[in-house]
């Protein structure tokens, strides 16, 4: 059992009485903030940081229409993406005035609610394309060396430390505006701030320039492939039973899905087992986490995605009988097998060198090109609209939907696109560039922090 002897200044100043407060690491640092040899400044004071901090009302979602002007949505866990897609399409003319949600580039967002309370995602010209919703927090800083700086700071294990200890709530945790406006910013050294704000300023156009050119080379590839038919699926179609291929459930055999196969056939397209191999690996197993030093990381599905996953698992190296099976690749194609077909099933991401030896769950499935070359091409097929509606159409399950390898093999792939596969492969590696620059930065905070603090 912890105990802590509170003085009642302290009670009145806080105006809480939970243990959880008083007795968090937070708290803690910030306790003893002033007796120790950092200068700390207050993020949203005017002699401090003088940041702007703030959030707009509660977004009233209307959705857009078919054929009427909206703008792409994303949900907080969207913005931890590697590549956000967006959840909806919002109506731009209806309700409220959606420019008041728009991101802006530059902006460091703060989680502001539930179990993934504080993580902190910056702006860049990829997500200002977006709105977002009042669940995350603005936070804008005039000073790039400052806002950088900031932005590493909350990427810490200190600051998110620091962030989350004035968080509230029963059942979810909350932070306010006014939380994160008094949250004390430990400063170091004019010399070091700027050593990390120029490296965390490399990592943000590192990142920034891979999804845009993610993104042009889909655009550019997608717009070469035959349409996917428009029109709304019949309530009722035709077939003989002929057809029939093992599956008795309509959705393999909607129209929309059937003419996107023959459409994707006319031009060339094959089946992916002609191109590549899918694996995955069985679901069940029995599960050993470790600390970080003592076992490998382990992706879930949706981890899978995050550019830092959030809660971070490790699996022991005797937990699985078969570790080889869950281990990832350099160049492997992973996408999420099971889940829910209306959301993330299916998306694609490419294994980079910096999580080449991870593991992965039995719930993550795997493509391997027959061709190491091909591994770019095959992600660009792979991520179309054309084969994610054939996946997502041969899904399985009641609450949770699963695919399996042969699944995946049997989808009919549009051709490969002649060039642009390198471009890939270069441009997933600058997300795996980022982070290791991230990662330094972050470093040198907690090195000079722990350092200070101890004297």
């Amino acid at each position: 059992m912890r105990t802590l002897t509170v003085p009642s200044r302290e009670l009145s100043s806080t105006s809480r009485l939970d243990a959880y407060y008083h007795l968090s690491d937070g708290r803690r640092l910030a306790r003893h903030a002033g007796s120790r040899a950092v200068r700390h400044e207050k993020l949203g004071a005017a002699d401090g940081i003088n940041a702007s901090i703030w959030m707009p009302g509660r977004l009233k979602h209307l959705y857009a229409a078919p054929g009427e002007q909206s703008l792409p949505y994303l949900r907080p866990s969207d913005t931890l993406n590697y590549l956000p897609r967006a959840a909806d399409h919002l109506s731009a003319t209806r309700g409220a005035r959606l420019e008041d949600y728009r991101l802006t580039k530059g902006t460091i967002l703060v989680t502001r609610s539930g179990r993934n309370l504080g993580p902190a995602v910056y702006v860049d010209t990829y997500l200002e394309r977006f709105v977002l919703s009042d669940d995350m927090i603005r936070v804008e800083i005039a000073d790039e060396v400052r806002r950088f700086y900031v932005l590493a700071l909350l990427g810490t294990a200190t600051g998110q430390l620091l962030l989350r200890k004035d968080k509230s709530g029963s059942v979810i945790d909350h932070i306010t505006v006014k939380h994160v406006a008094a949250l004390e910013v430990p400063m170091l050294p004019e010399d070091d701030i700027r050593t990390v704000a120029t490296q965390m300023r490399k990592a943000v156009a590192l990142r920034e320039e891979a999804r845009e050119g993610l993104d042009r080379l889909r655009l550019e590839y997608e717009s070469s492939l035959p349409a996917i038919p428009s029109a709304q699926t019949p309530r009722q179609w035709g077939m003989s039973s002929a057809e029939l291929a093992g599956r008795l459930d309509a959705a393999p055999y909607e129209p929309a899905v059937r003419a996107t196969r023959e459409a994707l056939t006319a031009v060339g397209g094959r089946p992916l087992r002609e191109v590549a191999t899918a694996l995955k690996p069985p679901g069940r197993y029995k599960t050993i986490y470790v600390d970080r030093d003592n076992g490998t990381p382990i992706l879930s599905g949706g981890q899978l995605l995050q550019i830092r996953p959030l809660n971070p698992r490790y699996m022991a190296s005797h937990a699985l009988k078969d570790i080889q099976r869950y281990r990832l690749s350099r160049g492997w194609i992973a996408y999420q097998a099971d889940g829910r077909s209306e959301e993330a099933l299916g998306e694609p991401v490419m294994i980079t060198s910096n999580r080449g030896g991870w593991l992965a769950s039995g719930h993550v499935g795997r493509l391997v090109a027959n061709d190491a070359s091909d591994a770019g091409r095959l992600y660009l097929a792979f991520q179309s609209p054309q084969a994610q509606l054939q996946l997502k159409a041969l899904a399985s399950g009641s609450v949770v939907d699963a695919t399996f390898p042969g699944d995946a093999e049997a989808i009919i792939l549009p051709p490969l696109p002649d060039h642009g596969g390198e471009h890939v492969e270069r441009y997933w590696e600058q997300f795996s560039e980022a982070q290791e620059l991230e990662e330094e930065a972050f470093g040198v905070i907690e090195r000079k922090l722990a350092a200070s603090w101890g004297s």
